[in-house]
């Protein structure tokens, strides 16, 4: 009987531990998600900035290439 109850108990503490484990996965995969939504927020917001300055030259470049792939030379 005794042993019973101890196959018992460590089946109970491998099921709860079991729980935290996969409780601890989520919550670090929500925070690598978080982080990698932080990330691509700061490039987007870095991307909005460089855009916004105006850039004669960066202008010129994306003109030429238009012009170059419409074969207007």
């Amino acid at each position: 009987m005794i042993k019973f109850l101890t196959l018992l108990m460590s089946l109970i503490e491998r099921f709860f531990l079991s729980q935290e484990a996969a409780k601890l996965r989520q919550e670090g995969r929500r925070e690598t998600i978080k982080e990698i939504n932080d990330a691509i927020n700061r490039q987007v917001e870095l991307g909005e900035a460089a855009i916004s300055v105006p850039d004669p030259e960066r202008t010129e470049r994306l003109r030429n290439r238009f012009d170059r792939s419409r074969g207007d030379k």
